[in-house]
């Protein structure tokens, strides 16, 4: 567990086997999200928040992105399904994978 400020915690990561991908989730506040994990990569695979515009997520990702780089990892995202999730993205510099 990882205390990022007043009261917030960013558990994890816990490992989970999600039809043979394995994966880590990690939640922060009201948002969780999962993680494909490879040997020198991190990968976002789901993200969601209970109250969508709080930062929740946001501050997920800041959390986990370091983590994963301070670890030797790139880290990235895969497609984002919308633009609100496009845009956190660009402004927390993680790159997404487009195919």
């Amino acid at each position: 567990m990882t205390m990022l400020g007043d009261d917030v915690w960013v558990g994890g990561p816990v490992k989970l086997d999600v039809l043979g991908i394995l994966l880590e989730q990690w939640s922060c506040l009201s948002a969780s999200a999962e993680f494909c994990v490879g040997p020198d990569w991190a990968t976002l695979y789901s993200i969601q928040s209970g109250q969508p515009g709080k930062g929740h997520a946001s501050r997920l990702l800041i959390e986990a992105k370091r983590h994963y780089e301070l670890t030797g990892k790139q880290f990235g995202s895969s497609i984002a399904l919308n633009e609100r999730m496009r845009a956190i993205l660009r402004r927390l510099d993680i790159k997404e994978y487009r195919g």
